[in-house]
């Protein structure tokens, strides 16, 4: 059970992400960003920036080194950065404006980071399928529900032919149709292994949990696409 945000600053969420909310907590990340000179990048819809840093901040407001190709098209940004730990952090901002090649933004009031999981799950976009060999049988079409660096999750209207959990998979291929920010990839995973199946009623499907075991390149090619898909997971938030 996580702790309620009065113990520990972070409160989880479901969405894979703990929030804070802490005006303390928020001001120490914000002076860590500034005299570290760590990078951030500034989102918005159709817009992703270069890496630039924050140059000040107020009670009020925030100072950011404006970015050369800055569009001035949207009041409503999102700032991205990676902390210690290497986990994505992100606030959303309104842009207040814009003097000596500085932006002014009002100060976050909630600041996420991803959960610290070894393997940080991202939805894959509609009409995302996998197939697999087991005992020489392929298995086609099975309707990928989300992908990680460490594994998947995928669904059948059948019920496969696996004997249950410990099963091992062949020859995976994942299909990820094209978004407006990734082209069209296919992946390729040599081995992995049933670790979970279950029937959800819900959809009245058959659902399998799998783990990945992989060659560098595969992981490097996996690991990209994660990378890429959690950008547009931080994104989404200002384009819907």
């Amino acid at each position: 059970m996580p702790k309620p945000i009065s113990q520990t600053g972070w409160q989880a969420e479901d969405t894979g992400y703990d929030v804070t909310n802490s005006p303390e907590i928020i001001s120490n990340i914000l002076s860590t960003l500034k005299s570290n000179r760590l990078f951030i990048v500034i989102i918005h819809k159709g817009y992703q920036s270069g890496s630039t840093i924050l140059v000040e901040q107020t009670q009020r407001h925030l100072q950011i080194d404006k970015p050369v190709d800055w569009p001035a098209t949207e009041n409503t940004i999102r700032v991205v950065f990676k902390d210690a730990a290497k986990l994505w952090n992100h606030f959303t901002v309104k842009v207040l404006g814009v003097k000596d090649d500085l932006l002014y933004t009002s100060r976050p009031t909630k600041i996420s980071r991803l959960q610290r999981r070894n393997h940080f799950r991202v939805d894959v976009p509609r009409n995302s399928t996998t197939s697999f060999s087991f005992h020489d049988n392929m298995v086609s079409n099975l309707e990928l529900l989300d992908i990680s660096a460490g594994g998947m999750q995928a669904c059948s209207k059948n019920r496969l032919p696996l004997t249950g959990e410990g099963d091992t998979i062949k020859n995976i291929s994942i299909y990820l149709p094209p978004t407006v920010n990734i082209a069209e990839t296919t992946l390729s995973i040599k081995i992995g292994t049933v670790v979970r199946a279950l029937r959800n009623e819900a959809t009245k499907t058959f659902c399998y949990g799998v783990t990945f075991e992989y060659s560098q390149n595969e992981e490097e090619l996996l690991l990209k696409y994660v990378r890429q898909r959690e950008l547009e997971m931080l994104r989404s938030g200002l384009t819907q």
